[in-house]
């Protein structure tokens, strides 16, 4: 047991420079994300749409082993053709598929705001329910779907900011864990000598 103990220890003071350039990589990524969105925009349909297209073509091939097998593929095969559809659509048209996602999405927040708006004035009558809360988040989710369905690139750039400030602020945990990493490892090889 204490061999494991040390070997861990080990590793964490050899190895927690890689936490502290994940951390890095993580805060320049929110950043740049930040800074030019339009490229990153850009950068993650591209990488949605191959995943779509590699995903879809998997799907066929999952279904033609399953059909190999005596097995019916059908339902491989419709996901397979859906995903290279959906794929191709959004490669042919981005600014468009890129709108109806974010009328799908104002529609949702629309009909989640008025349900929670209702839901926390039904609520008001019984002490400690909260009820404020729930009126507050079918505002605000409200608010969101009217700003999204009058201006579906708010959608995408509240989305990008949110991963962008994701990143950034996992990129300072993961900068300062290092160093406590560092020290942990460092404490273990001393005490298990």
């Amino acid at each position: 047991m204490t061999t494991d103990i040390r070997g861990m220890g080990q590793i964490a003071a050899k190895y927690w420079w890689v936490i502290l350039v994940r951390g890095i990589i993580l805060i320049l990524l929110g950043m740049a994300m930040l800074i030019w969105p339009k490229p990153t925009v850009l950068v993650f349909v591209l990488i949605f749409v191959a995943y779509l297209l590699v995903d879809g073509v998997m799907s066929i091939f999952q279904g033609l082993s399953a059909r190999k097998q005596g097995q019916s593929g059908t339902g491989d095969f419709v996901v397979g053709a859906l995903a290279i559809i959906a794929g191709i659509v959004i490669l042919v048209w981005p600014r468009e598929s890129g709108t109806v996602i974010a009328i799908l999405v104002a529609v949702w927040a629309l009909l989640a705001g008025i349900s929670g708006i209702a839901g926390g004035l039904a609520l008001r009558r019984q002490p400690g329910s909260g009820w404020g809360l729930f009126v507050a988040w079918g505002v605000l989710s409200f608010l969101f779907g009217v700003i999204v369905l009058f201006n579906p690139a708010a959608l995408l750039v509240s989305l990008l900011w949110l991963i962008a400030i994701w990143a950034i602020m996992a990129g300072i945990i993961f900068a300062i864990a290092s160093f406590f990493v560092r020290k942990a490892g460092n404490t273990i090889v001393q005490q298990t000598a």
